[in-house]
C-alpha cells in the first residue's frame, strides 16, 4: 500500500511527506466521493426511467400487448434445461418503440429481454426492427430492464440491420463459413477466438476452456484490439503516416472491431481504455494504464449502470488491473532489475550537523557529493560509506605504533577513491574522477556480480597499491571481506537475492499469474472454486491466440470478397486453434484443475485470509521451504499415489453408471477399449468425459431405452471422437420428435466377441440380413462406422436415399443440434456417419466381450400410464446383461404399470438392479420383490426438483435387502468380479 500512495504521490507531484501524503488521502477520497455521488445519481435516473413508465405498469399487469422493437442484441439460443420443456429457447435484448395495448398506441422506449422459441430468430441482426405480440412480465430485480416480453408465435420483421451492423453481420458470417473447412471444434472456436462468436462452439471445449481458465479467450477483450491496433499501427508505420495519423487509425480499427465484436462489457472497457490510448500516443503524451482504466470504468458506469454488477465486466476490470499493477513488480523480481523487496522510496538525506561528512558537503560542490541513500521507515542515520569499512577494517597505524608491522591497506589509497563516488556504485580502487567531472551515475548491480568484479579489481591493481607483491595477499584478502560485508548489507539483508531471469520469459509467467490472482476473488464469489491450473494453461495457449486471431480476423475482412482466399488463411489458422483445444483438453483433465471453495462473501473472507497467511509465512526462508515441500509432497500424493491406491475404472470394470446428473448414462464393458452405452444422460460433455476416464474408444453399440432427455441429451458426447456401431431404440416410438420408427434390430448377433466380426440374422418379414460389421472392416467407407453390406443391402425402405444404410425417418429425424433443420431429432453426425438405427424387440441378444445383453421389454404392446411422461416412461427398453459372476437388469424408467406387465411375462431376477426411473415413487414392491437385487444402483442429480429418490422407495429397497448407492453421494458407480461374485465400488 506505501508503495501505490508513492507512485500515486509522484504522479501528482506531491512530496512524499506527511503533509503530501494527507494532502493526497484527503483529494483521494474526495474524488472517490464525487464518483460515488455521480453513479449514484446515474443509477437513480435510470431506475425511475425503467419502473414508472407504462411498460413496467403494464408488466405488472402480466397485460398482453403487440409492439415494435428494435433488437439490441444477437439473439441467443439457449438450450433446454430439463426434460419438462425440450424445445431450444431464445433470448435477445431489445427496446420498445411503439406499444399497441387494446385502448391506445404509446410510443415509449424501454428495454426489455424477449423470449421466444422458433428458428426464424437465428439470422436476426441487431438493429432490425420488429413487430412482436406477447405477454408483459415483470423483469428480474436488480437489473434495469422494464419487464420480460414473453412472445407468442413468429416475429414480424419491419426493416432490416443499419448499414454497420450489415456490414458486421456479413463478417461474422463469412468468418463462419471459411471456418467451414476445419474439423468441428475448430470450426466452432476460431470465430469465437476472433471475434466472440461463440453459436457454434462445441459444449466439451466450452467445458474443458472452463475447467482451464481460458473461457476468456472467447471473452473479446483488450488482448484481441491490442492484436488489431497493433497491426493497424504496424501497417500505418510502414506506410510512412505521421504519428496522429496512425493514432487515428488505429482508433477506428478498434471501433470497427468492437462493432463486429459486439459491445460486450469487455469489449466496451478493452474500446475506451484503448481510445484513451491512441489520445495520448496522438498528441505525445504519456501513457497511463492505471488512469485509462479507471476512467474506463468510471465511464461505463455511467453510461450503464448495469454493468456494476455483471460478472463478465468484474472479470475483465480485475484482470486488467492484476496486469497493470502486480505484473510488472512481479516481473521485476525474477528479472533482477529490482534489488529489493520493498519499494519503499529512496530519499536523499543530509548527515547530521558538525559531522565530518557534514563538513565534507559543506565544502565540496554539490555535484561532486556522494549521496547519503536510506530507505523510507530507516533510521535517519546516515550509512557509512564503503571508505569507512575498509579503513577501519584495515587502516594503517601511525609510524612507531606497535602494530605498524602489521600488513595493512593505506586508507588514503582506497578510501578516498571511494568516498569520491556515489554510495550505491562500487568504483575500481585505482579509479579517481577527474577534476571537476561529473560523478558516475547511481546504478546498482547483483550482490554476487559486485563482489567478483571488486575482487577481481583488487587483485590486478595490488602491485599499484601497495607496492610489494610479497604482503598484498593479507591486504587484499582483508579489503575485499571488508567490501564484501558492505556490499551484504547495502544489498543483501532483508531483501533476498536478485533473480535472474530473461525478461520475456518473467512476462510469460507474471502476466497470466496477475490476472488470475486478481481474478481469483470474483470467481470465488460466481462460481465457489478455485482454477490453479489457469496459469500453466494461459502461459502454454497464449503464444498460439495472436497468430490465430490475426488470420482469423484476415480472414474475416477478406470472406466477403474472395471464400477462397479465406479458407486458405483460415487453415493455418486452424492449426493454432487446435493447440490451444489441446492444451484446455489436457489442462481440464489435470488432477485438481479445478478445485471447490466455498462461494459468495464467506468464500471470499477465507481465500482473504489464505492469501495474507501464506504472504506471512512465504516472507521466511524457513517456511517457504516447509510449504514448498508440502506441495511437493501433495503432487506426488495426487498424481502418484492416489492413482496406484485407488485407480479409476478399477481393473476388470463390467459395467459404470457415470455420474451425469439427473438422468441415466451407462457403460457395459465389450473389451479393451470398447463398451456398449446404455442411455447417454442430459449432458454431452459429462458422459463424454466419463467414457474418457474409461478410457473407451469404440463403441459397438449404443441402446437409447427411450425418447426423453435426460437419457438422450448427451448423444453427441458418445459421438465425439470415437466410432459408434449402431443405435438402438423402442421399437413402439414412432411418433416422439426426439426418436423415430426407424429399421428392425437383427435377433440374434454373434454369440462371440465382435472383433470376429459377422454372423446372419434373420430380419422382419423373413428376409435376411447378409453379415453386418459393427466395427471393423477394410471395406468401410471413410467415418461411416459399418461395413459396406450395411450400406449396400439393407431393410427396404420406401422413402430410403441411395447408399443411407437406414430408413427416411433417420435422415428426417434427429436427436436436436444447432444446424438441425426444423423437426430434427437426431444429430446430423449420425446422418453424415451412417451410423444404423435399429428398432428392438424382446428376445433380441448380443455378445460384446465379456457381457452378454438381450432385450425383455417392451413388446408391440404399448403400456398406458397416469400422464403423457408415464406411456413414454413404460415404453423404455428393459434389458438384462449377464456375465460369469452374475447379472444386472438395467430397467430404463418403467413404473408400476411396465413393472407389473413384465413381472407377468417373465422373471427379472438379477444380482443387481438398475433402479427405474431415477428412484421415483412410482415402483412396485412385487417387482422389486421379484428382482432380488443385492445392490441397487440409483442414478440421480443432486439436489433435484423432483424429489428423487423418494424416501418410499429407499424404505422398499432396504426391506428387499438391497444395498443403495446412488451417483449424487458416491459419484461414478462400477461393478467389477470378485472370487464372491458381483461387487460395487465407488469414484468418492
Amino acid at each position: 500500500m506505501r508503495t501505490l500512495i508513492h507512485r500515486a504521490a509522484q504522479s501528482i507531484r506531491i512530496q512524499p511527506t506527511a503533509s503530501g501524503y494527507t494532502r493526497l488521502w484527503r483529494n483521494t477520497l474526495l474524488a472517490v466521493l464525487t464518483c460515488v455521488a455521480a453513479t449514484s445519481a446515474t443509477v437513480a435516473m435510470r431506475v425511475h426511467a425503467v419502473t414508472s413508465g407504462p411498460v413496467a405498469h403494464l408488466a405488472e399487469q402480466g397485460a398482453i400487448v403487440t409492439a415494435e422493437v428494435t433488437l439490441t442484441d444477437d439473439p441467443k439460443i439457449r438450450p433446454p434445461k430439463s426434460t419438462r420443456f425440450p424445445q431450444d429457447r431464445v433470448a435477445v435484448e431489445a427496446r420498445i418503440d411503439i406499444l399497441q395495448t387494446d385502448k391506445a398506441r404509446i410510443a415509449v422506449r424501454s428495454p426489455v429481454v424477449l423470449l421466444a422459441s422458433g428458428r426464424s430468430w437465428r439470422n436476426l441482426l441487431p438493429s432490425q426492427r420488429l413487430q412482436v405480440s406477447g405477454k408483459l412480465v415483470p423483469g428480474d430485480q436488480g437489473t434495469l430492464t422494464a419487464a420480460l416480453f414473453l412472445l407468442r408465435g413468429q416475429p414480424e420483421i419491419l426493416s432490416g440491420p443499419s448499414s454497420p451492423q450489415t456490414v458486421a453481420g456479413e463478417i461474422r458470417a463469412g468468418l463462419r463459413n471459411a471456418a467451414n473447412v476445419l474439423p468441428t471444434e475448430q470450426r466452432g472456436l476460431l470465430p469465437g477466438l476472433v471475434v466472440g462468436d461463440v453459436s457454434r462452439m462445441d459444449p466439451q471445449v466450452s467445458a474443458d476452456f472452463k475447467d482451464a481458465g481460458l473461457s476468456h479467450l472467447t471473452a473479446v477483450s483488450g488482448a484481441n484490439l491490442a492484436i488489431v491496433a497493433g497491426a493497424v499501427l504496424a501497417l500505418s508505420r510502414l506506410t510512412g503516416l505521421p504519428l496522429a495519423a496512425r493514432a487515428g487509425l488505429a482508433a477506428v480499427a478498434m471501433i470497427a472491431f468492437a462493432v463486429v465484436a459486439r459491445p460486450s462489457p469487455s469489449v466496451l472497457r478493452a474500446l475506451l481504455m484503448g481510445l484513451v490510448a491512441a489520445v495520448a500516443l496522438g498528441t505525445g503524451r504519456a501513457r497511463d494504464g492505471v488512469a485509462a482504466l479507471s476512467a474506463s470504468v468510471l465511464l461505463l458506469i455511467l453510461f450503464n449502470p448495469e454493468l456494476a454488477r455483471s460478472y463478465a465486466f468484474a472479470l475483465s476490470v480485475t484482470a486488467t488491473a492484476g496486469i497493470l499493477l502486480l505484473a510488472p513488480t512481479w516481473r521485476d523480481r525474477l528479472t533482477g532489475t529490482s534489488t529489493t523487496t520493498s519499494e519503499a522510496p529512496l530519499t536523499h538525506d543530509e548527515p547530521p550537523a558538525g559531522t565530518a561528512d557534514s563538513h565534507n558537503r559543506q565544502t565540496t560542490p554539490a555535484k561532486h557529493r556522494p549521496p547519503v541513500l536510506r530507505t523510507s521507515g530507516q533510521s535517519s542515520r546516515p550509512r557509512r560509506p564503503l571508505s569507512d569499512h575498509v579503513s577501519s577494517a584495515r587502516s594503517c597505524p601511525p609510524s612507531g605504533h606497535p602494530s605498524s608491522a602489521r600488513p595493512c591497506l593505506p586508507s588514503d589509497h582506497l578510501s578516498s577513491a571511494v568516498s569520491s563516488q556515489p554510495a550505491d556504485h562500487i568504483p575500481s580502487p585505482m579509479s579517481r574522477p577527474l577534476a571537476g567531472s561529473e560523478p558516475p551515475a547511481v546504478h546498482r548491480q547483483p550482490m554476487d556480480s559486485v563482489i567478483v568484479q571488486y575482487r577481481g579489481e583488487l587483485s590486478s591493481h595490488r602491485d599499484a597499491l601497495l607496492g610489494d607483491p610479497g604482503r598484498t595477499g593479507l591486504g587484499v584478502r582483508t579489503a575485499c571481506r571488508a567490501a564484501g560485508r558492505w556490499v551484504r548489507r547495502r544489498f543483501a539483508p532483508g531483501h533476498g537475492r536478485a533473480r535472474r531471469m530473461p525478461r520475456w520469459v518473467a512476462e510469460a509467467i507474471t502476466i497470466p499469474a496477475a490476472a488470475q490472482a486478481a481474478v481469483t476473488p470474483v470467481l470465488v464469489l460466481m462460481a465457489g472454486e478455485l482454477t490453479p491450473v489457469a496459469v500453466l494453461a494461459n502461459l502454454l495457449a497464449g503464444p498460439a491466440v495472436a497468430p490465430a486471431t490475426l488470420l482469423g480476423f484476415a480472414a474475416a475482412l477478406i470472406a466477403p470478397i474472395s471464400q477462397d482466399a479465406a479458407e486458405l488463411l483460415v487453415i493455418p489458422a486452424g492449426y493454432a486453434v487446435g493447440w490451444i483445444i489441446t492444451i484446455a483438453q489436457w489442462s481440464a483433465r489435470l488432477p485438481l484443475a479445478t478445485i471447490p471453495w466455498p462461494g459468495g462473501l464467506p468464500g471470499v473472507a477465507m481465500l482473504a485470509i489464505a492469501a495474507v497467511a501464506a504472504v506471512l509465512l512465504l516472507r521466511r526462508a524457513r517456511w517457504r521451504a516447509v510449504l514448498a515441500t508440502l506441495t511437493v509432497a501433495t503432487l506426488i500424493v495426487v498424481y502418484a499415489v492416489g492413482p496406484a491406491v485407488a485407480p479409476w475404472p478399477p481393473k476388470g470394470w463390467l459395467f459404470v453408471m457415470c455420474d451425469v446428473g439427473q438422468g441415466d448414462g451407462m457403460a457395459v464393458a465389450a473389451g479393451e477399449g470398447r463398451a456398449v452405452v446404455v442411455d447417454t444422460g442430459p449432458d454431452p460433455v459429462a458422459m463424454d468425459r466419463c467414457l474418457s476416464d474409461l478410457g473407451i474408444q469404440e463403441v459397438p453399440l449404443v441402446i437409447l431405452t427411450h425418447p426423453h432427455m435426460d437419457h438422450t441429451g448427451g448423444l453427441a458426447g458418445i459421438l465425439r471422437d470415437r466410432r459408434v456401431g449402431a443405435i438402438v431404440v423402442a421399437s413402439h416410438h414412432t411418433t416422439e420428435a426426439v426418436l423415430p420408427p426407424l429399421t428392425p434390430a437383427p435377433a440374434v448377433l454373434p454369440s462371440h466377441d465382435t472383433d470376429a466380426g459377422e454372423g446372419t440374422v434373420p430380419a422382419s418379414g423373413g428376409s435376411v440380413i447378409p453379415p453386418v460389421t459393427l466395427l471393423r472392416d477394410p471395406e468401410d467407407a471413410p467415418g461411416t462406422g459399418v461395413g459396406p453390406e450395411v450400406a449396400r443391402r439393407r431393410v427396404p425402405d420406401s422413402g430410403d436415399a441411395p447408399g443411407t444404410g437406414v430408413g427416411s425417418e433417420v435422415a428426417w429425424r434427429r436427436v436436436p443440434d444447432s444446424g438441425d433443420a426444423p423437426g430434427t431429432g437426431f444429430g446430423s453426425e449420425v446422418t453424415r456417419r451412417r451410423i444404423p438405427v435399429w428398432a428392438a424387440l424382446p428376445g433380441t441378444r448380443w455378445q460384446f466381450g465379456p457381457s452378454e445383453l438381450t432385450v425383455l421389454a417392451p413388446d408391440q404392446d404399448a403400456v398406458g400410464g397416469h400422464t403423457e411422461g408415464s406411456e413414454v416412461n413404460n415404453g423404455s427398453l428393459v434389458v438384462r446383461v449377464r456375465w460369469q459372476a452374475g447379472s444386472l437388469l438395467l430397467s430404463g424408467d418403467i413404473e408400476t404399470e411396465a413393472q407389473a406387465k413384465l413381472l407377468r411375462a417373465e422373471s427379472p431376477a438379477a444380482d443387481i438392479l438398475k433402479v427405474p426411473h431415477h428412484g421415483s415413487a412410482r415402483q412396485d414392491a412385487d417387482f422389486i420383490d421379484a428382482v432380488g437385487a443385492r445392490a441397487a444402483l440409483i442414478s440421480v442429480g443432486a439436489d433435484n426438483d423432483y424429489g428423487h429418490p423418494a424416501p418410499s422407495t429407499l424404505s422398499m429397497l432396504q426391506r428387499a435387502g438391497a444395498r443403495v448407492y446412488r451417483t449424487d453421494r458416491s459419484g461414478d458407480l462400477a461393478v467389477v468380479s470378485t472370487s464372491a461374485g458381483l461387487a460395487v465400488t465407488t469414484r468418492h
